[in-house]
Formats: C-alpha cells, structure tokens, sequence
C-alpha cells in the first residue's frame, strides 16, 4: 500500500517514518522560535551590547550575543586600543539601538547563557527582529571574534 502512493522528498520520509512508528519528537526548547522568546522590560539601553532588562521578576544586565561593539571610551579591562573613532562609532550604535527599542512593540530574548564570570548574553529581539543583526547591517558592531575596524594602526 505504502509503495503505491506517490510523493515528493521529504513528504514522503516523513510519512514512511510515520507509517514505520519511528516517529521521533523535536527538541522542546528549540532557538529562534518566537513562541520560546522571554518578554523583557528595557530599564537602560549602557551600550549597543549592553542593556539593563527586567525579566521573570528579576532586574539584569545582559550582553546582546554574538556582536562586538565599540566602546564608549577606554576600560581597564580590555588589552585593545581605544582612539576617539571608536567612541564616536560606539555614540552611534548605542543611539541606533536605542531608536529600534524605543520605538519597539515588543522586546524579548532568546538563547540566554551565562559565562565564568556570571555575566548574562542572550540574543535580543525587537519585534522579532534580532537586534545584533540590524547593528551589524548598519556596520555599527562586528561579528564576536572578528577584528575591530574603528581604530586604525
């Protein structure tokens, strides 16, 4: 009967694997599906990468995940170089995601994790739009791990 019927690809995979019972369920907890986004409160936008949220009843600052953004003014903490450029293109980025979130309907969060040291990042959404991603359009952050092109040697 099963081989009488006549069906395209992946129709026809997920029909024999339904006739067969090898029926296998999805992960629960899947990222990227906005029925699994956490609504938060915007407190305080600190940087492009850096926001004060409220959510489940908690206050927090998160990073948004997978962006680096220029810095507003030099740290004691980061071994790379600072130059006025940098703090003029970090002024931009923070305004920039300031305006996508003060005119967002909604703001939520995916894929939270939290590092060694405590610290939250989480894939932020605006409307269900990744907020890193439309920073990153906008050339006002790089991809983690990339170079930093707001500084010239």
């Amino acid at each position: 009967m099963i081989s009488q019927l006549v069906m395209k690809g992946a129709t026809r995979q997920i029909f024999l694997c339904i006739a067969l019972g090898m029926v296998t369920t999805a992960q629960t907890h899947a990222s990227g599906c906005p029925c699994n986004y956490v609504p938060v409160t915007v407190i305080d936008v600190l940087s492009a990468s850096k926001l004060v949220v409220e959510f489940e009843g908690r206050r927090e600052t998160i990073s948004v995940a997978r962006i680096h953004a220029p810095r507003p003014e030099p740290d004691s903490i980061s071994d790379s170089t600072w130059c006025e450029a940098e703090g003029a293109k970090a002024r931009e980025a923070k305004t920039y995601a300031n305006r996508l979130i003060d005119k967002a309907k909604e703001v939520s969060i995916d894929e939270r994790q939290i590092d060694e040291t405590g610290q939250i990042s989480a894939v932020v959404y605006v409307d269900n739009m990744s907020l890193g991603q439309e920073i990153l359009y906008k050339y006002l952050a790089v991809e983690k791990g990339e170079p930093t092109p707001w500084c010239p040697s």
